[in-house]
């Protein structure tokens, strides 16, 4: 079986009429030995990629910020909030919310089951 025509590797199998290099994830098909005839991977695509542009992460925090204070009312606890799976760790958004209390726009208390609450200072 001949090597991967784009990364020279010899990590190569068929599938399906196709050959798939394990090492560069390439798929050809293999007309003449060591030719490829169509390749998916290595071609340039024609075709324009619309490429989604993310907030900044100060931006994102914010929001996340924001999110949290209003579905609780201005009020929330880490413990209390189911966390949602997403592109913010609970750690970042934790480092987060200390240097806003820093910065003195959060306020935190605890209350007397020692759960730390977090609201916004209103100046």
């Amino acid at each position: 079986m001949p090597g991967c025509p784009f990364c020279s590797s010899d990590k190569v199998y068929s599938l399906l009429d196709t050959m798939h290099c394990k090492r560069c994830k390439n798929i050809w098909k293999e007309e003449d030995p060591g030719l490829p005839a169509a390749c998916d991977a290595g071609a340039p695509d024609n075709t324009v990629r619309i490429r989604k542009r993310t907030d900044p992460l100060e931006t994102r925090l914010e929001k996340r910020l924001d999110e949290c204070l209003k579905r609780s009312n201005g009020k929330f606890c880490l413990t209390i909030m189911n966390w949602q799976a997403g592109d913010i760790s609970p750690e970042l958004f934790r480092r987060y919310l200390m240097r806003c209390r820093k910065n003195r726009s959060l306020a935190e208390t605890k209350d007397r089951y020692g759960r730390i609450w977090y609201s916004r200072i209103i100046s």
